[in-house]
Parts: C-alpha cells; structure tokens; sequence
C-alpha cells in the first residue's frame, strides 16, 4: 500500500511554527497552545477524533546570562540553559579548563546517582592531578552537556562558562532526568550556574587570562517548576476497537522559531493523520498521532507522561513507535534512521524502495523523544542530513531556525519515507516486523561482551539460550500464515519486549533512564571495569557484582520470551 504525501489543502507551516514571534518558544508558549488549536480544528474538520490532555509538566525554563569582566567595557552575548542552576552576580576568579576533551572523565550518570567509571573516583591514584575549582567560575570550551556540568560542579566550581567551538550560541539543557522528576532521580537535577558565550569571545576571554588573572562577574536565571502542558493526540482507529495500533509522534514546542525542529516534522505529521484517516477502511491496524509538548525545557515531559498514563494500553495495544524529527532540512543530501533489530529492514526497504539509497540503522539513543523503550515498543525515524561540508545543521536550536530553512522538496521527500513505513506497519496482513534480527542482535553482543569480561564472567548460559530462542524464533517465522488474526501481531510484539528491555534500558520498564546515551546492552557495559581494574579492587568487585545481576535479568528475559515463541508456536 503507498500513500503519497498530497493533499488538495496542505497546512502551512506558519500554522505550525513560531515565526510570528522573536525568542525561545517554550512549552506553554502562546504560539504553541494556538497551534494547538490549529491541530484540533483542522483534524476535526477531516473527521479525525482528536483527545487534548491538560496536565503539569516539570519544565525549566532558561531566562537570561550576563557575563561582565569588572574594570572593563567587555559583556559578550551570553545565554544559560534549560536545567542550570539560577545566580545573580557571582563574582570569582575565572579558571581556564580547555576543552570539554581535557576534562578527566571520572564520572558517568548511567543509573539512579551518579557512579563511577572504570578508572575511579576523584582524588584517587587514577587522578592525582585533578583541579580543586573551589571558589571559581570554570572556562571550558564545548557545548553545555550533563557530563561536564556534572564533572566541574564535582571539581568544587561555583558557575561554568561554556565556549560555543562556533560563533554561535545553541540552546541545550544539562539535566539527565527524563520527564517529570520523581523520588528516584531528582537529586539529579543541577544546580550548577551555567552561561554559554560564542567563540570569538571565549577568545577574549583566554587572551585576558594570558594577561593576568581575570575577575568575572556572573548571573544566570533560569525558573524551574511545575507548569500546565497540553498535549493533542489524533486516533485513527483501526478495524476493532480492540485492534493493535502503531503510534506515530514529534515534538511540538520548539527553541525559537523551530522551522526544521520541529515544525516540518509537526506538518508532515497532519498531512499523514488526513491521508490515512481517508484510508482507514484499508487500515489493518489503528494509527495515533501525537504532538509532544515539553520537549525542549522538560526534557520529553510530554511523551514521558503519555507513557506513565496510559501503560498498560500501550503495552497491550501498541506495536511500534515511529518518531518526527527535524524534517525538510534545506540542502539535505544523506539519509540515515534510527531503528531497533526488529524494524531495521523495515527501514533498509523502503529508503532504498523510495529514493534508491541505502541506510544502515543505528540502534536507538537517549534523545527525541524515545519514551518508549520501557514499554518494550519497537522504534523507527528516518533522518536526512545536510553534509558537514555544505555547513551541517549549523542552524540547530538557534534563531536562524527559521520557516526558510526548511525545503518542501526535502519536506515532501523526508514524508513519503514514513507514509511508506507507515503505510506498511498499518496496512499490510502481517506486522513487517523480524524478529530474528533482534535475537540475532542481542546474540552477537552477549558474544563481545564476553570477549571483554574473559574468565572473570561466565555468559555461557545467556549465549546459549540466546542461540535456543533464535532457532525457535526461526521456526516461529517459518510457521507463520500469509494473513494472520491481529492478536498474533501482539504476540509477535511480546516476544521481543523483554529483549526489548535489556538492550535498550538500564533501570527497566518503569523508571525511564537518564537522558545519556549507553548504548545497546547497557547492563553489561560494566565487563570494561573487570578489563580496566585489578581483581582485588573494590571497583572491579563492584562491577561484578552489578554484572551478575544483569546477567540474571538477561537469562529471565531469554526464558520469557521463549515461553512466548513455543505458546504462539502452538496456537498457530
């Protein structure tokens, strides 16, 4: 089934972008609950039912910076950031760090608190050299992130100032904590001072250093709390009310104007909701289309909520998720996706089938709204990039995010990949969903992992029963019909969720992980603390210790999803 993206009246991107108005454009902002509006007429007016939730979000707003040097003239352009901690002339000597890759890497946030890497904590023999930033403001060049921010604020600093490697600022946020905070993980939040300035005035700032010692003077606000959201989602209903359904979503709200992030992306969402909507009776499964609020200040407040809200429906219903993101880039020229085992071919199949290229999928990350992982759904996004040589997404999460940036060729490119997806996740007999893959996958990397860890951990049995289930999964698949009862669709989606779950979640289907990127697995990423460190060492026993556990939740996972395969095998 194709679905081309065409419409008689297609939304105008104005509707959907925050070009009427100068400065950040933050969830509530009143251009956001206007297209808000827009959304529920113009998919009301197409017969769609659209269910608008009010609710507080925990969002946190970045005010303004002022960075002054006393005795001079000199008061570069400065911005602080979503999650930062609030000051109000702060006055410390300045301490040059270098680059965000001198840092020494001694922390990393991969759980519930802060913990150890492989080489230590601060002040061990590991690192007899670090800095003491006791009653300083640090001068470091990067972008602000949660790991530097965490790192100096541990180093002793009273504030940081973050030198864009660009003559530009790019709003960002520093906390970890994904959605609203909860007693698990709100001592996470900083509560360090944080001002980015642009390079040339990093600059200035180091010739003054190279002079003598520099005083600066610092205030950054940024308000932090509790603030009403609104979140529109449109339903297409599938044959039964009981019928699976995939669910498609991108962020609303936007720094700035956000013409590419997100308002291409929240258009091409409508002109797909009206064109399956006028379909739906050649629907085999049902089609929610989402606009998440609260991406930007509240870290995914909006799609963290959906999920806590609504579970148990998601994980008896849904069948894959499907994420809008920075569509119609101006001059975009590769094409790539982000995608779990299960879907990868999906996603190989139809870039090749749509615009003859080929992709490689990389697993999921920590970022665009992926709220969906503990849930154990299966995840798909196209990307479409602009070439570092033609000056990459230079303009991201700044004001020059204008409706200029974005291309309606490259609009109209970037969404006939996902009705085509979409297209084959909701209207073909069988979920394309390859379930070997994901076996296969979870497989190769209990192999490295044991390579890694040596005789200091036995993964044999996990290996083992990943190779059980791959063989049954292989039968299962074999044994499937051309055309199969919607329910099987569900099973096929059980199988992989406890998979699902290890691969791509640490703290496991309810608490959502910090918002830091660790990779497929990241259970067993601790087997490079037994490589890196002495079997006598508190660290290296720790580490086991964390490593036994995981390897009993990875060999529960195995035995679950096999106990699935063999019952689907005999309902079949």
């Amino acid at each position: 089934m194709r679905i081309a993206f065409l419409d008689p009246e297609p939304a105008q991107a104005s509707d959907l972008t925050g070009d009427a108005a100068p400065g950040r454009s933050l969830s509530p902002d009143p251009g956001e609950n206007a297209a808000i509006d827009y959304l529920v007429r113009a998919l009301e007016e197409e017969g769609i039912r659209v269910e608008v939730d009010s609710f507080l979000g925990y969002v946190s707003d970045p005010i303004s910076a002022r960075i002054e040097v006393p005795g001079t003239d000199f008061a570069p352009e400065a911005i602080t950031v979503s999650g930062s901690g609030s000051v109000e002339d702060l006055q410390r000597p300045l301490v040059d760090l270098g680059s965000l890759d001198d840092l020494p890497a001694f922390l990393t946030d991969t759980g519930e608190r802060l913990v150890l890497d492989a080489r230590g904590p601060p002040g061990s023999e590991d690192f007899p050299d670090l800095p003491d930033l006791t009653g300083m403001i640090a001068l470091v060049t990067g972008t602000p992130r949660p790991g530097p921010v965490i790192q100096i604020s541990r180093l002793g600093a009273d504030g940081a100032i973050f030198v864009n490697p660009e003559d530009r600022l790019n709003e960002l946020t520093t906390t970890t904590v994904w959605g609203a905070p909860s007693l698990r993980n709100y001592h996470r939040i900083p509560d360090l001072p944080v001002a980015e300035v642009k390079r040339s005035d990093g600059a200035r700032l180091r010739a003054m250093l190279q002079e003598g010692p520099v005083q600066v003077r610092m205030s950054a606000e940024t308000r932090t709390g509790w603030k009403p959201l609104r979140l529109a989602v449109a339903h297409i209903p599938g044959p039964t009310p009981e019928s699976p359904f995939v669910l498609a979503g991108g962020h609303l709200d936007s720094w700035h104007h956000g013409g590419t992030d997100n308002g291409g992306a929240n258009v091409a969402m409508l002109e797909l909701a009206r064109a399956f909507s006028r379909h739906q009776d050649r629907l085999k499964r049902g089609l929610l289309v989402a606009w998440w609020p609260g991406h930007s200040n509240g870290r995914y407040a909006g799609s963290r909520w959906f999920v806590d809200h609504r579970f148990d429906e998601l994980r008896r219903r849904a069948v894959a998720y499907v994420n809008f993101e920075g569509l119609g880039q101006m001059g975009a020229k590769r094409f790539g996706a982000n995608a779990t085992g299960s879907l990868a071919g999906l996603a190989r199949s139809v870039v090749t089938e749509e615009v003859g290229d080929s992709v490689d999928p990389r697993p999921p990350g920590r970022n665009s709204d992926q709220s969906f992982n503990g849930v154990g759904l299966p995840l798909l996004q196209f990307n479409h990039y602009r070439l570092q040589e033609d000056g990459g997404y230079w303009w991201w999460h700044t004001p020059q995010d204008t409706r200029d940036k974005v291309d309606a060729q490259v609009l109209k490119t970037d969404a006939d990949l996902y009705a085509a997806a979409l297209a084959r996740l909701l209207a073909e007999p069988n979920l394309p969903m390859d379930l070997s893959s994901v076996v296969e996958r979870l497989g190769s990397l209990l192999a490295r992992r044991q390579e890694i860890a040596g005789s200091d951990l036995d993964l044999g049995k996990a290996i083992r029963q990943q190779e059980r289930l791959l063989e049954a999964v292989e039968d299962l698949e074999a044994s499937l019909p051309a055309s199969h009862d919607p329910a099987v669709d569900r099973a096929l989606v059980a199988i992989a969720r406890p998979l699902h779950r290890v691969l791509y979640t640490l703290l496991g289907p309810y608490h959502p992980d910090p918002a830091v990127t660790q990779g497929a697995l990241p259970g067993l990423r601790a087997v490079e603390m037994l490589e890196a460190n002495d079997p006598d060492t508190d660290r290296h026993r720790f580490a086991l210790t964390t490593l036994l556990r995981e390897r009993a939740r990875i060999l529960e996972a195995l035995d679950e999803s096999h106990s699935r395969v063999l019952a689907l095998l005999q309902d079949l």
